[in-house]
């Protein structure tokens, strides 16, 4: 017979009072919302984070609301704000826009710059001013100097004071040892102490034509010299010193040979009618010549013939001349006047502001990359144009 063991009452009085209270907090808590293995320590969702059914839940073949665009919250004060959003009200107003972009150099490379402009001018005596970095586009350099003057005995000051870099300075100090100077004494007797109307930096294509290629004058690489100051006062320009080019030589003669072609045909055909002429006393009163075995030729044909002699062998003296006198430039002083003879028509002996000149200008074709001056082309008959642009062989010089 199996005994049957009667509960304590002790204890069943307790477990019902474990029951009924657990029982009471599940009506009264909300439900836990469960959370996945391996995060009980993670916090509980927040009601943003809990999805929201649809308003209307959709069934089948049911029309869909009409959709409205949606609208941003507000941002929370100090919170950063949207990229997008901000984009959007830029494009919607308008009224934002981006701030430039400074076109500067950076800092290292103006410091780089300088350091190896100093290198560079560690064996030239110049006067110079440091400028402030140049950038526009793709014109101007980190280091620009002002150049005042190059030398010491004697000094040569450039007037006005011109912009360029510093290889440009040691370009020019080399060119005035080694030609400005010593051509100087040579047809003068003086030095050059003075460099006049001369231009560097300058942002601009070359010619200023807008198709063109960037001008070397828009990287501070290039100078342009109108002029040379000598120490005894006289001054050598380089458009009236030069004389005519070859251009100008060229023009001459082709205008010679027209106006002797010319004069031919106007001496022909007044020839022609005094063949004709009847009366030998009327021959005579012209100036023609009656001897036995010659043509009667009137005294006007007779000019014309001598003029044209004249004017060819000037033309051939032309031709052959290198170099004019500084007062030449028109065609007055190569044609002879009536009566005069092809001796006062013949170029005088070259002048020393036009040797001077030529000297300079062919002892620059060592230290520069380009030189151009009058016989280069007219934009250059005033100037001579001196740069350092790099070239594989020996520099462009004209």
């Amino acid at each position: 017979m199996i005994r049957r063991e009667e509960p304590i009452p002790a204890l069943s009085a307790g477990m019902s009072y474990v029951m009924m209270t657990g029982l009471l907090l599940s009506f009264a808590l909300p439900p836990l919302a469960r959370l996945p293995s391996g995060s009980l320590n993670a916090p509980a969702p927040t009601r943003e984070a809990i999805p929201r059914p649809p308003a209307t839940a959709p069934f089948p073949n049911s029309p869909q609301p009409a959709q409205t665009p949606s609208v941003a919250a507000a941002p929370v004060a100090g919170s950063p704000r949207p990229a997008v959003a901000a984009s959007t009200e830029q494009g919607a107003t308008g009224s934002e826009t981006a701030p430039p972009i400074k076109d500067e150099w950076p800092a290292e490379d103006i410091a780089r710059a300088r350091e190896q402009c100093m290198h560079v001018l560690s064996s030239t005596s110049a006067d110079i001013e440091w400028m402030e970095p140049v950038k526009k586009g793709t014109c101007g350099l980190p280091a620009p100097i002002r150049l005042k003057s190059l030398g010491s005995d004697p000094k040569i000051v450039f007037d006005p004071p011109v912009q360029v870099n510093c290889r440009m300075v040691a370009a020019l100090g080399a060119w005035a040892k080694s030609s400005l100077q010593p051509e100087a004494k040579q047809r003068f007797s003086s030095q050059v102490v003075r460099i006049v109307g001369a231009s560097g930096y300058s942002c601009r294509n070359i010619y200023n034509l807008p198709n063109a290629r960037l001008s070397q004058h828009a990287l501070a690489n290039a100078i342009d010299i109108g002029g040379f100051g000598l120490a005894n006062g006289r001054v050598v320009g380089v458009l009236k010193g030069w004389g005519l080019t070859g251009r100008d030589i060229k023009a001459l003669a082709k205008a010679k040979a027209a106006s002797a072609a010319k004069a031919k045909a106007e001496r022909a055909k007044a020839g022609g009618k005094d063949v004709q002429t009847a009366d030998p006393k009327l021959a005579v009163s012209k100036g023609a010549d009656t001897r036995e075995g010659k043509t009667p030729v009137s005294a006007k044909a007779a000019a014309l013939s001598a003029k044209a002699e004249l004017a060819d062998k000037a033309g051939k003296n032309v031709t052959r001349a290198s170099l004019t006198p500084s007062t030449a430039g028109s065609s007055k002083t190569l044609a002879p006047s009536d009566g005069g003879s092809a001796k006062e028509a013949e170029p005088a002996k070259p002048t020393k502001e036009a040797l001077f000149l030529r000297a300079i200008h062919n002892g620059a074709c060592g230290p520069f990359g380009t030189v151009l001056g009058p016989e280069a082309n007219d934009p250059h008959r005033n100037h001579f144009h001196l740069d350092l642009i790099p070239r594989r062989s020996r520099g462009y010089c004209e």
